[in-house]
Parts: C-alpha cells; structure tokens; sequence
C-alpha cells in the first residue's frame, strides 16, 4: 500500500493532467459533436461491413489490400483508421460514443507523449507545463472528439519519436513498428514520413550523444525502402491515387495563375522571367506559410472546418509563451530549439504543398504538438526567472489565465457549437423520423441533393446494418439506380412531385427548390427555425402542438434517439 501510495505522489502531476484531459475529450461524447460527418462515416460503415461480411458495402473491396494502398470503390481515404474502428463500430451497435472513442483515447495518448517527450529533452518542470496545455489544448481537444485520421496519424508519430529518444542499440528499430503505422493513419501526412524521420534522427542522435549511428543509418533506410515501394504502388494503381491533390510548379493553378498575371501585364522582354510558373509557385507557397504562421490565423480566427465559430488553435494567452519559448530555448539550446522549430515547419508541409487554396487545418496535425512543446518551455522558464519570493503568485497568475481561457472555450464548444456548428444534424433528426415511420410500416419518399450520403447517415444513426440487410446495401451501393430500402424511396431532386396523392408521406430537401402548395410541418435550423426539410402528409409529429420558432434545447435534446415522441417533436419541428 505504501509503495502504491508513493507511486501516486511521484506521478500525481501526471495523473492530474490525464485526468484533466480525460474530462474534457470524454464529457458528452455521445451528444457533442452532434453529428458525424462524411468521412468518419465513411470508416464506420465500412468497419461495421468488413465485421459482418468480410468485405465493404459494395461486396468488392478486401480490408487487406489497404497494406497495398487500393482503397474501395471511389475512395481514397487513409488505410489504418478502417482496422481502428473494425475494434469499436464493428462489434458493437452503432453509436457516436463508439465512434469516436479510440480517438478520444488515442488523443489523451498525445498529451501522454507530449509530457514524456519534453521530461527526457527538458526536465520534469518543461513536462508538467507542457502536459497541462496540451490537456487543454483547443485543437487537440476537439480533434479528439472527432473520428478524423490526424490524431492517430499524430499519435503514432509522437510515441515514434519518445521510442527513439528512449530506447537504445538495436531495440532502436522497434521505432519502426509505430512510423509504419503513422504512415497508413493519414493521407495528409505521408508527404512528411521521410522529413519527419530524418528530424526524429536528428534529435535522437543529439539527445543520446551522437552514438547508435549505425542503426539510425539501418532504420533510415529501411523507411527510405518503405517510402520507395509505397510510391512504386501509387503509381502504377489502376484506381488511382490522391498524389494529384499535390501542389506543384506544373499544377493547373499555377498555370492559370501565370496566364491571368500576364494578360493584365504591359508586354515587355522580361516579362517571362519575372512572371514564370516557378516565380508564381513560390509566390502562392509563401503566401500559404505566411498564413499558417499568421498570430491572427494561430491565435485568434483558426478555421472552422473543425472548430467552432471564434475559437482558434491556442489560446491568446499561448501567443506570449510561444515568443518567450522560442527565445529562452534558442538561447539554452540552439540546436535543439533549430530542430523543434525544424519539426514546426515539416508540419505545414501537408497544406502548403497541397492543391488547396483555402484553410485546412487537418492538415497542420503534425505542427501543433511542437508548437506546444515551445509553449510549455516558454512557461516552465518564464516562471523559473521570476523572483523565488514571487513563484508562487507567478505560478497562481498562469494557471488562472488559462483557466479563464479553458472556461471561454468550454462555452463555446459545449454550449454555442452544438447549435451554430450542427454541420448534418438535421439528418440525425430526419433519420429518427424514417425509423418511426418504420415501425408504423409508412411509405416514405425523399427527395434529396445526398441521397446516398442520407441513406448511410440512416443505416448508422438507426443501426440498421445487419447481415440479413447487407445484400441489399450490396445491391444499392453498387447500382446508380434509383435506391429502396424497406419502406424509404429516396430519389433525386430532378424527378418532381406530379401530385401529393400518388404518395403516403412525402419528405423534400428545400435545396431541391421545391414549390409545393400544401400543408407540411419542417425540420427547422435550431438557431433561426428556418427549414432544411419539408414532410407532407405527416402524422407523427403533426400531432402535438409544434413551436413557430426555435426551441431552447439542452445538452440532453442531443440524445435524439433517446427523446420521447413528443420531446422530440417539439424541439426539432416546427
């Protein structure tokens, strides 16, 4: 008991910081975010087939050939998430919570990693500071409630590089075994598996004091082999590959971006050589870095591909430690402070160097744990030169900041995002109302922009894959024709409603631009009422007094399937 005891007191800052993590990657799982989206559904639907059948949705696909990088039919998503989830949303019925829980744990594994990363580069202090803000770290909390491949992707990478700092002789290629499944975790980041490698052995070899070069050497090139046969692949795939979303000086937008440069020129002999695809490359290459590394873009607006409205990757407050970390690390250790600025910059590769023109932030994964890192370091000294008298209040001044921050966060992702942010929730709440009609054996057509993404949302959100329904997803998903299941008819937006008398219940997306002069009740924005979906004829909810405006929901309203008939009625129809 003593032992046990004082094991405790000698990780009890540590197992504060799991504990702190643990709260705010798994309070509400089940209910925030309030929705899946396409591309974790994508990982469910085909974990949940590879479980009940042996292959995807389309009966054409084997799991295995993803070690070959072939994806199946009309997709290319990233390789190892489908085994993840074949362990959660394969066994077990379909739900949010399952969906999303082994990246929960995967993601306080980030700030497990990230903790033991900085006490073997900088010291127990430099650890402690870096786990609390990686437990609170926006990106990182969010990113870890999502089914999305960068966590995994970053996870493994990060436990890569603690075994290359930590372990030693030949026991140095077990490393090996989690790059490897870094590389299939994420598309995004396979563009930096050999930077990211060579600075891991960079780090390692100036960590353990220049010694087990040779077999840095041997696992280098082993990944190199790794590296080569994985492109070998790619190019010669019959089904194609995502290496044309790479941005390159020969990409067509370059080349645009030239022509219309030149047009709005005066003709000049030099014109050719200021203005060339290679000039205009490094133009909108800089410009990209420019904007990851913008304060206002890290600090203040983010992107809202993933987080909520007003909430960016840090915190204001991290902007400051950012600036002391960089200076006091660069001043104690310049080549350890070049390399974590080295694995900084290796973690833009992925958006810079791709085709798209935007904010991305999935694709920066690999940047935030280094920049969190500086953070941590930045803190750990800021506090250590303060007057010994004044560490305290220092210490009580930080943690205050942040928990002000932490608050500010946790309103607006717990409370604000689940309304503003709702992304395909209404087909959470359309899906509710099919099943019901289910059960009282209605006929229903949909009218639908998503026909086919409507119908997977259906099969997860009702659970409704079975091996007695998998021919007919078989049929369906490999067949453009119009789609039937059990008592639903979804059909496109081009075929119109001739009369509402040919139709038990009729439901239609209001991006189909219907005009349909009858009676209906509709599926309505929680923020402003207004409709998403039409239903006419409807005799389920039609019976209780609907609101005109939107309803005050609560965090429980987002357990849609578990609402009584007549809860769900009023909160979700108006």
């Amino acid at each position: 008991m003593n032992k046990l005891w004082k094991l405790l007191e000698k990780h009890i800052v540590l197992i504060s910081i799991i504990a702190l993590a643990s709260v705010l990657r798994f309070i509400h799982l089940d209910k925030i975010p309030a929705a899946i989206s396409g591309d974790e559904l994508l990982y469910t639907i085909t974990a949940k087939s590879i479980y009940l059948t042996g292959h995807d949705i389309s009966g054409t696909w084997n799991p295995l050939s993803v070690f070959a990088f072939q994806y199946p039919p009309g997709e290319h998503q990233a390789e190892l998430p489908y085994f993840i989830h074949l362990l959660f949303s394969g066994p077990f019925p379909f739900s949010l919570l399952m969906s999303k829980l082994p990246f929960a744990l995967l993601s306080i594994g980030i700030v497990i990693l990230l903790y033991k990363i900085a006490e073997v580069l900088f010291g127990t202090k430099v650890a402690q500071c870096t786990g609390f803000i990686a437990a609170i770290n926006p990106w990182l909390v969010v990113m870890g409630r999502t089914g999305y491949e960068s966590t995994p992707a970053t996870f493994f990478y990060l436990l890569s590089l603690y075994m290359l700092l930590t372990i030693h002789s030949w026991k140095i290629l077990w490393s090996l075994m989690p790059f490897f499944l870094a590389f299939y975790s994420y598309i995004g980041t396979k563009l930096i598996f050999i930077p990211f490698v060579l600075t891991a052995l960079l780090l390692a070899y100036e960590t353990n004091n220049h010694r087990f070069r040779k077999m840095y050497g041997v696992l280098l090139f082993i990944c190199f082999i790794f590296m080569t046969w994985f492109l070998f692949l790619i190019h010669n795939a019959s089904g194609g590959s995502r290496i044309s979303e790479l941005f390159f000086p020969n990409s067509p937008q370059v080349s645009s971006e030239v022509d219309s440069l030149r047009k709005l020129s005066i003709q000049t002999p030099i014109l050719s050589g200021v203005i060339n695809k290679y000039t205009v490359y490094f133009q909108m290459i800089t410009a990209k870095l420019l904007r990851v590394f913008s304060p206002s873009y890290l600090f203040i607006e983010g992107d809202q591909f993933f987080l909520p409205v007003k909430q960016s990757f840090f915190y204001i407050i991290d902007a400051l430690f950012v600036l002391l970390g960089s200076l006091f690390l660069f001043s104690k250790n310049k080549r350890k402070c070049i390399i974590v600025i080295l694995f900084i910059l290796i973690g833009t590769f992925p958006h810079i160097f791709h085709k798209t023109s935007g904010d991305f932030s999935g694709h920066l994964a690999l940047m935030f744990p280094f920049i969190i890192l500086l953070i941590g370091f930045g803190i750990s000294n800021a506090i250590e030169h303060v007057s010994h008298n004044h560490t305290s209040m220092a210490t009580l001044i930080v943690v205050l900041l942040y928990a002000s921050s932490l608050s500010g966060f946790s309103i607006n992702y717990f409370y604000q995002y689940p309304l503003v942010g709702a992304g395909d929730f209404h087909m959470r709440v359309l899906s509710r109302y099919l099943n019901m009609l289910k059960d009282d054996n209605t006929s229903v057509t949909v009218y639908s922009t998503t026909s086919r993404d409507l119908l997977k949302k259906y099969l997860f959100y009702t659970n409704s894959m079975s091996r007695a329904t998998m021919p007919e997803m078989k049929r369906i998903f490999s067949n453009e024709a119009q789609i039937k299941f059990q008592n639903i008819r979804l059909v496109s937006c081009d075929d119109s409603v001739k009369s509402l008398t040919d139709h038990n219940l009729v439901i239609y997306d209001e991006k189909c631009g219907m005009n349909i002069d009858s009676p209906s009740i509709q599926i309505s924005r929680l923020t402003d009422a207004g409709a998403i979906y039409k239903i006419f004829n409807d005799t389920l909810c039609a019976q209780f007094k609907l609101n005109p405006y939107p309803t005050r929901v609560q965090i429980s309203d987002f357990n849609v399937e578990g609402l009584s008939t007549e809860r769900y009625c009023k909160t979700y129809f108006n």
